[in-house]
């Protein structure tokens, strides 16, 4: 039974590694808006930021504020959407060659999937008891498959 619940969350594991790592479908659009959002905490030190949303005809996505600084001169925007979970990979202003990632879909897409593969190989090859720590992350990996599809 174990060895079929790690085949099915190493699947899982490489389904997401594997839309995150492909190309997907490449877009170039124009900038319809770009929403600035005030963030805050609400702790005693009261802190706050400031997060970006980008708008173009088909879609919408969080950029950083030097994006937003440094694309104004151009309105137009090039990005690679995913190809199984439909979530923007990358994107980057048409003049630009250096392409920009949000920092979520790095750890959702790649960083997290790769632990969860690297713990339960540790786990199976060295006969390792470390249950409870694949457990929750078997459980986080499912919350990440949820939040990618939603």
């Amino acid at each position: 039974m174990r060895h079929k619940i790690f085949i099915l969350f190493s699947l899982i594991a490489v389904i997401i590694i594997t839309d995150f790592t492909l190309p997907g479908k490449v877009f170039t659009k124009d900038i319809i808006a770009i929403k600035k959002e005030k963030q805050q905490y609400y702790n005693a030190a009261k802190n706050y930021h400031f997060s970006y949303e980008l708008t173009t005809n088909k879609h919408q996505f969080l950029v950083t504020k030097d994006f937003v600084k440094s694309n104004w001169k151009n309105n137009k925007v090039d990005y690679s959407v995913s190809l199984v979970f439909k979530e923007v990979n990358w994107y980057k202003p048409t003049t630009s060659t250096i392409k920009s990632y949000y920092s979520l879909r790095i750890l959702s897409g790649l960083i997290f999937p790769l632990l969860v593969l690297t713990s339960m190989a540790f786990s199976y090859y060295y006969k390792k008891n470390i249950d409870i720590f694949i457990f929750v992350l078997q459980a986080l990996l499912l919350a990440d498959l949820i939040y990618l599809i939603l």
